[in-house]
């Protein structure tokens, strides 16, 4: 996924979650049966402390996607109303909660999060919180920070009425029932495009019927056994330029209820300047509406042993569409688009099977607080000046046939991807010269970087045409013995590994055609002999480690 790189974590050790009652009571176990509760039961107030170790997130990073992921201890048996808030720790680098250092005494961000429970929990089935992103931004960007160090959450109850709780498992409960935290970071610009009323979303119906207000408060999305359904959405405050590099968007839906249905939908934009609001006599519902040549394919499922299931997704939990930074870019580069402009998206069924269909909610529901959110990683505007004689090559499209591996001939430990990257920007390159990069230990040892989108033609290796024809990943460090002779570290090579494994997968590129630079052939030590033999042995084996 070009710029955007993903880590997930997990609770690592008992001393690392827990609860907290009253703001007086610590219990690192949860309850006797290591049950952690948040909310009012009996009066009390119910908080706990989560503490995630281990985060590779650079210092300042900006934040697309950040969600806690717990495992329900207990099925309600009605739908709850639970409010929370959660907030992170404000310290650099987190250490575990005891009983003299409970959430409740520590310092906390400003930014926060709410969590508002209304749909039943139901065991041992993961639930997700809302986006924590902002709260992460500002932990990230704190003196001290440093990729590899912990971070650490409260979730907080904030007006649960008398007996309005839940309950997950603590980390004490055994392996796989902690807690989980996923974040989706880039060192771009991140735009989140909202909602702003009951036009601004709804459902069409075999595409004859427009309700803005739908039944029940919840989009239908494919075949519910009797009619086609299909979502429109326009978004405002994206605030993204005409012409800006998109790096990636994702829809953020909340699902209303709990099922394993799964539609195939087809995701379009609306192919206009500004995208005007919905009428409620149904004349501009989507399908009377111009789309994008851009379309994604979105099926809500997956294979398991040769039999398709569909994706288990819990109510009151968020999801993330597919990316759909094709679309977007569509849309952005109309003649027409500015900054202030709204953007629209359809869900179109696409052959679903009777009885397949997902509920996300509707605007209405409590007043947006639910409400599908577009969330946009965008770059550097481009332009073409007569003077810039290079740039109209790097505009091009780039078909990949290859990977090309390079080092940076740069100190491993001391060399940061700023500087690279501006010293290529300086030469004329208009970014830097390679899709990905590993840092090293400046950056945070063996942190993806993502560098110039992989649909833009590198400028890393002239020969063969090799830059019209490859995707370029950078490991920092001199490899090579006669001038560094550093060795990659464990965690470069773990890093590389990944990368290796998803570009390729990607773009159905086979490991005969992972190279070194030097191997193009070029004039150069390239990615030096101390990388290159892993490189070779990654071509034969696929494993970049024996």
């Amino acid at each position: 996924m070009n710029y955007v790189s993903k880590i997930h974590t997990t609770i690592a050790e008992t001393p690392d979650d827990g609860r907290e009652q009253d703001d007086a009571t610590w219990n690192s176990k949860g309850n006797a049966g290591n049950v952690i509760s948040v909310g009012n039961i009996s009066g009390s107030l119910y908080s706990a402390g989560l503490r995630f170790r281990n985060i590779a997130v650079p210092r300042n990073a900006k934040i697309v996607l950040a969600r806690i992921r717990i495992r329900p201890a207990v099925t309600d048996s009605a739908d709850p109303d639970v409010k929370l808030i959660i907030r992170g720790i404000k310290e650099p680098d987190s250490k575990p909660f005891t009983q003299i250092s409970r959430p409740s005494q520590r310092a906390k961000t400003v930014n926060s999060a709410a969590w508002h429970i209304i749909k039943k929990w139901e065991v041992h089935e993961w639930a997700q919180t809302a986006t924590l992103g902002l709260i992460i931004e500002e932990l990230v960007a704190q003196n001290g920070w440093k990729p590899g160090n912990a971070m650490a959450f409260e979730i907080r109850d904030n007006g649960s009425a008398l007996n309005q709780a839940e309950s997950f498992w603590d980390k004490s409960k055994g392996e796989g029932y902690q807690a989980e935290l996923d974040i989706w970071y880039t060192t771009k610009t991140v735009a989140t495009g909202t909602l702003s009323g009951t036009d601004r979303d709804g459902v069409e119906t075999n595409k004859t019927v427009w309700q803005s207000n739908p039944a029940g408060n919840v989009i239908t999305l494919g075949n519910d056994g009797s009619s086609i359904n299909e979502g429109g959405f326009i978004f405002s405050s994206l605030n993204i330029p005409r012409y800006a590099s998109i790096i990636g968007a994702y829809l953020l839906l909340t699902q209303a209820d709990q099922n394993n249905r799964f539609p195939n939908l087809l995701v379009k934009g609306f192919a206009e300047d500004d995208a005007q609001p919905f009428a409620a006599d149904g004349s501009n519902r989507p399908s009377l509406r111009p789309k994008t040549g851009a379309q994604i394919e979105w099926t809500i499922g997956h294979s398991e042993n040769g039999v398709f299931v569909g994706e288990h997704w819990s109510a009151n939990s968020v999801y993330e569409s597919p990316d759909l930074r094709e679309i977007v870019q569509e849309i952005v580069d109309r003649e027409g688009w500015t900054t202030a402009n709204r953007l629209g998206l359809v869900l179109e069924n696409l052959s679903s099977w009777s009885g397949q269909y997902k509920l996300p909610w509707d605007w209405i529901k409590n007043t947006g607080e639910f409400a599908v959110k577009l969330i946009v990683v965008w770059d550097y505007v481009r332009t073409v000046k007569s003077t810039d004689k290079d740039l109209p090559k790097y505009e091009k499209a780039n078909y990949p046939e290859y990977i090309i591996v390079h080092h940076s001939a740069t100190p491993r430990d001391s060399t940061h991807f700023s500087t690279i990257k501006n010293n290529h920007i300086g030469i004329g390159w208009g970014d830097i010269a390679y899709h990905h990069w590993i840092a090293g230990a400046l950056d945070g040892n063996g942190v993806h970087f993502a560098g110039r989108p992989e649909n833009k033609i590198g400028a890393h290796t002239d020969t063969q045409k090799m830059n019209y024809r490859s995707i370029g990943i950078a490991v920092c460090g001199d490899f090579h013995p006669t001038s560094g002779n550093e060795q990659p570290t464990a965690e470069q090579l773990a890093t590389l590994q990944v990368i290796l494994d998803s570009v390729r997968k990607q773009r159905g590129i086979p490991r005969e055609h992972v190279i070194g630079h030097r191997e193009a052939p070029d004039a150069t030590n390239c990615p030096g002999d101390n990388l290159l033999a892993y490189i070779q042995l990654y071509r034969a084996t696929g494993k970049l480690l024996p």
